[in-house]
């Protein structure tokens, strides 16, 4: 009899610890098809943002167009204006779901020379700002989809680069040669 119940406990010790295995893969198998999930909706939604940006950098080349000119009315430069700024809002919103660092530099340093591109005169003219920068950043997003490494920025992304330090160095001047201004007035003002 002893020996009977020893087998017996050995065969329900075996059956639990049977039971316990197949129980922890059928958890990890469930946990892993989690991760699978979780991972392929990631995947989808920033293949969606990557879409979205791409639509929208085609429409600020299709928008370039119609670039204002000096002739412009002012209302019609505003609503130019206006539409520019939407598509670049759009963008930023849909870099929201990127986690590529190199992809979303390149394309907030394409969205940062668009926004100033009317200040980038006369080291790039405005047609060069709209159409090198968003060229450059589908570019850069056709790598990314195809893993290939990111484009190098050209010449023509480098000189526009270059035309946005001129303006900053400019301004720059232009606010400290006001300050002494001011503060040369103020003494005057003051004697």
């Amino acid at each position: 009899m002893d020996s009977a119940w020893g087998t017996a406990l050995i065969a329900f010790a075996a059956a639990i610890l049977s039971a316990a295995i197949s129980l922890l893969g059928t958890w990890r198998l469930q946990k892993r098809g989690e991760q699978v999930t979780e991972a392929n909706r990631r995947t989808a939604l920033r293949e969606a943002s990557l879409e979205r940006i791409a639509e929208e950098l085609f429409a600020i080349i299709r928008h370039e167009e119609s670039i204002p000119h000096q002739q412009t009315p002012a209302h019609e430069y505003l609503a130019w204006e206006k539409t520019l700024q939407e598509h670049l809002t759009r963008i930023e919103k849909a870099t929201l779901r990127l986690d590529d660092p190199e992809l979303l530099a390149v394309i907030h340093d394409m969205c940062s020379l668009l926004r100033d591109w009317d200040r980038l005169q006369p080291a790039a003219w405005p047609r060069e700002v709209l159409t090198g920068a968003p060229k450059y950043a589908i570019d850069s997003i056709r790598a990314h989809l195809t893993g290939m490494p990111l484009p190098r920025p050209g010449r023509d992304i480098q000189k526009l680069r270059a035309a946005r330090e001129v303006a900053d160095e400019y301004e720059h001047v232009a606010a400290e040669e006001t300050r002494l201004a001011a503060e040369e007035m103020r003494r005057n003002s003051s004697t």
